[in-house]
């Protein structure tokens, strides 16, 4: 098989297994405006009528414990102060360094207990592990408790909110379901957990039928089913934009939340390890002084 037909026929097989989710995203590639403007009558209806960005880290690696600190501090001459989820095993080994991030007003949520990215050194690839999509329900359940607990002994206190490993990989209802009756059962409040599909349609904040609340990632102004995030524009090797596209993207949504017609949360994520040396991602930031930084518990305990 050629490569081109290996691609074609990976293709194919997703959007078999999710056609819902995969013509979803095709959609916000043809007609981005129209979700756009969905995307602001379902704030509104919500009851949000304010701008609020939220920016969350995801540490899985060891590289991300050796720099998360100083992209921390950085963060904080923008007076923003990031949420972060972090695997149970790399919580406990990073367990001074992230204790201190908490000290400082971080919110930390759940991310489950094993890790599951391995960071090559020398060539700054990853490698991803332990899909939620492949275990059965016990293993993803056990993962989340074991993930829970751990979180209780490092950290002092219970998580409010929990976050799947690596974003659309476990999204069909009938896994939501079960994970948000897991984080019922543990009296979470939030998830975040989703990808910009799920904001395209619902809007940035989900009542689920269990009571949590689902906050999805930001998507791109331009292709608003794409992540906003600095694997999918940086180390990805499937991806077709780059970092210049990233910046362009992100001026484009910062000039959305700023219409006053517009309310909303710009909700993005990336990994410390992926931006600690890259300046334009801080220029990025920076240009968040007019949204309201926040964390998810204060999200939605506000509204």
């Amino acid at each position: 098989m050629t490569k081109t037909n290996h691609k074609v026929t990976n293709f194919l097989r997703k959007g078999l297994s999710d056609p819902l989710y995969s013509a979803s995203f095709l959609m916000g590639n043809i007609v981005p405006q129209f979700f756009r403007e969905r995307y602001v009558e379902k704030s509104k209806k919500f009851g949000l009528n304010g701008k609020y960005f939220i920016l969350s880290f995801d540490c899985d690696t060891v590289k991300d414990i050796e720099v998360v600190e100083d992209v921390h501090r950085r963060l904080s001459q923008y007076n923003i102060i990031p949420s972060y989820a972090v695997p149970g095993e790399l919580l406990k080994l990073g367990s001074s360094t992230y204790r201190g991030l908490k000290n400082d007003g971080a919110e930390f949520i759940n991310h489950g207990y094993l890790s599951h990215t391995s960071y090559i050194e020398k060539d700054r690839s990853y490698i991803s592990s332990l899909f939620y999509d492949k275990l059965t329900n016990i293993e993803v359940k056990d993962d989340i408790f074991n993930g829970h607990y751990n979180f209780e002994d490092i950290l002092g206190e219970s998580p409010k909110g929990f976050r799947t490993p690596h974003f659309g990989t476990y999204k069909k209802n009938k896994q939501l379901k079960y994970l948000y009756s897991i984080l019922h059962d543990l009296k979470y409040s939030f998830s975040s957990s989703t990808t910009p599909v799920s904001g395209m349609w619902n809007g940035p904040i989900i009542k689920t039928p269990s009571g949590i609340l689902e906050i999805p990632v930001s998507g791109c102004y331009d292709y608003p089913s794409r992540i906003l995030d600095s694997w999918g524009f940086r180390f990805s090797p499937t991806r077709k934009l780059n970092e210049n596209d990233y910046v362009q993207q992100f001026k484009k949504m910062i000039d959305f939340f700023e219409d006053p017609s517009t309310s909303g949360v710009f909700n993005i994520y990336a990994d410390p390890s992926q931006v600690y040396d890259w300046e334009p991602f801080f220029e990025c930031m920076s240009m968040t002084k007019n949204l309201k930084n926040t964390s998810f518990d204060d999200l939605i305990t506000s509204i």
